[in-house]
């Protein structure tokens, strides 16, 4: 079973052009599965941002209701898993993968294009993992072709929902533009308000759904954080898993990471020790032992930030430093950049995206804040563990399945939560935090463990390859209970 032919598709992916966590997932996951056999290609679509060498494969016709597009297949040199690019100078010939005004009916040409790629170039595909609501439209063309195009059915199809919020809701003209029937924009499978809902057609057809973290995937199910779509989650609840993300503990590793200031290990904290000084000083921050609470993030709400200001007074009344690395909304970055210069020597902002900041604020820092109102996994709070920063996070989503609470276990925690979403709820979480810095043995070994923590790929990669067998079970099933309904209503006729 191992030697699947996964066809793996996504809007963005690392290192070649990425914006978030989607992008490590592509460029991260198909190599770990290849690496334990299985025969993974990644498909993105065409960007002038493109950081990488690709070579033109061929081109074909692409459909977009009365008119036809041209799809360009390129495949990126000297990859350790084969990438291929689907290019459009129409749709695709503009830098940034997200943002454009007409990104629903961009993502709907990609759609229709790896459609009809796996067609044309009559690929035997196993297993077709479809990620957020840019490409769970291939779902549906999949499945209302399959009758046409019988090798179609062979394929079955795992659809991974990152982020629930951001869900490709457009107009009934973008799904005209797909050519499957009428009848399919129905509410029971792709129809929402009116509208046409990208991810709806994910779910709805896909063999089975998963998300990022089982926390999330329970959590769908609620209305506080099913985003509109709880309900049609909760039809298909039985196939609805969750997969924590990894991270590549190759690239985020304090032992090799150039980019910081000195390297350490968990059995040797001096190095980290000398980073916190270093961050300091290149902050402007005053050199001394007090713990720094770091925020590395984008500053939309939904990262906690209406809590965070109140959060930040607090850290430095009760003797301590804030770091904020990030950019996003402007009421945000103006509130934190009034801290500073309300605290100066004991708050450091910078507005930016800074690859090499990140990582001397992440082997620099004692603590990492994450208080985010939903995050379905997370992967900053992985990063800071391996350099031996306890993260404090809201216990949501993949961070209550990732990080353990002191107060919860003594062995194995690795971590703080609050639970409650509020101001109040997070300071209370900050003191125990001081509470427990102060004693230097007992948060020494609390760094130990959480720098202990496996968050590599291995095992999420292995949990996947258990997903599409599941994926494929069903599909027979599927299969073979169509077959029969079909024979009994031909024996009826």
């Amino acid at each position: 079973m191992n030697n699947l032919k996964v066809l793996f598709v996504a809007a963005e992916c690392a290192p070649y052009i990425k914006v978030g966590g989607l992008g490590d997932v592509a460029g991260e996951l198909p190599l770990k599965l290849h690496e334990m056999g299985l025969d993974v290609c990644v498909v993105i679509p065409g960007n002038p941002d493109i950081n990488a060498q690709a070579i033109y494969k061929g081109d074909f016709p692409v459909k977009m209701g009365y008119r036809t597009e041209t799809g360009i297949l390129r495949e990126v040199s000297g990859s350790p898993v084969p990438v291929w690019v689907i290019d459009n100078y129409h749709y695709l010939g503009r830098t940034g993968v997200y943002g454009h005004h007409d990104d629903p009916e961009r993502f709907a040409f990609f759609c229709r294009a790896v459609y009809e790629m796996m067609r044309k170039l009559e690929l035997k595909t196993d297993i077709l993992h479809l990620n957020d609501w840019h490409t769970a439209p291939i779902a549906m063309l999949i499945r209302e072709n399959e009758r046409e195009y019988p090798p179609l059915s062979q394929t079955a199809i795992v659809y991974t929902i990152h982020n629930l919020e951001y869900q490709g809701i457009s107009g009934r003209n973008i799904f005209d533009l797909f050519g499957v029937k009428d009848v399919v924009f129905k509410t029971d499978k792709v129809e929402y308000y009116g509208c046409f809902n990208a991810m709806k057609s994910g779910i709805n057809y896909a063999d089975v759904i998963n998300s990022v973290s089982k926390t999330s995937a329970q959590q769908m199910l609620t209305d506080t954080y099913g985003f509109g779509l709880d309900g049609v989650l909760r039809v298909r609840k039985d196939y609805l898993y969750g997969i924590l993300n990894g991270i590549n503990t190759d690239i985020w590793n304090p032992e090799t990471d150039k980019e910081i200031y000195t390297p350490y290990n968990k059995h040797n904290l001096d190095g980290k020790k000398e980073n916190k000084k270093k961050l300091q000083k290149e902050l402007g921050l005053r050199v001394s032992d007090k713990p720094i609470f770091s925020v590395v993030s984008r500053l939309v709400p939904n990262k906690g930030l209406d809590l965070m200001e109140e959060a930040a007074n607090a850290i430095v009344k009760e003797g301590g430093q804030f770091v904020l690395l990030g950019r996003g909304e402007k009421f945000y970055e103006n509130a934190f950049l009034g801290l500073m210069e309300k605290f100066p020597g004991s708050v450091a902002v910078r507005l930016e995206f800074n690859n090499q900041l990140a990582r001397r604020i992440y082997a620099g820092s004692d603590v990492f804040l994450m208080p985010s109102r939903h995050e379905p996994c997370g992967i900053s709070q992985l990063i800071a563990m391996r350099y031996g920063t306890v993260p404090l996070v809201h216990r949501t989503g993949g961070l209550a399945d990732t990080v353990t609470d002191v107060g919860r276990s003594k062995v194995n925690s690795n971590g703080f939560h609050f639970t409650e979403y509020s101001s109040g709820s997070l300071i209370r979480c900050i003191k125990r935090v001081f509470t427990l810095y102060r004693k230097p043995d007992e948060w020494q070994k609390l760094v130990f463990r959480a720098m202990s923590r496996d968050s590599s790929w291995e095992t999420s990669a292995r949990e996947y390859l258990k997903l599409y067998k599941k994926a494929m079970e069903i599909n027979k099933k599927r299969k073979e209970t169509g077959r029969k309904r079909f024979i009994e209503k031909k024996t009826e006729g």
